[in-house]
């Protein structure tokens, strides 16, 4: 199952931000439409040391840092923004497909 799963990491700052919001409810709601444990989820929260050591990693990996807020799908940024349902949907049954 490992060579399916989908690492999905919302790089935002928790604390009062709406797009994070935004992309923790897509998550909730899609998360149901695959196998479990296929989709995993967290939140890059760039307000704690933990996350800005991950925005950090983040960075390395990618070859840039990703913008503050985006979505990054298996260590790879996937969109400089929080998307639609259907867009962040379709990126992740595409990353499941991949594999």
């Amino acid at each position: 199952m490992d060579d399916q799963r989908v690492v999905v990491e919302i790089v935002a700052k928790k604390k009062g931000c709406m797009m994070c919001d935004l992309a923790t409810a897509i998550l909730e709601e899609i998360t149901p439409e695959f196998e479990p444990g296929i989709l995993v989820w967290e939140v890059v929260d760039i307000g704690s040391r933990e996350g800005v050591m991950r925005h950090a990693e983040l960075g390395s990996i990618c070859g840039r840092m990703p913008a503050v807020p985006s979505i990054v799908i298996n260590e790879s940024i996937a969109f400089d923004n929080i998307p639609d349902m259907e867009s962040l949907t379709e990126a992740v049954r595409q990353a499941s497909h991949s594999k």
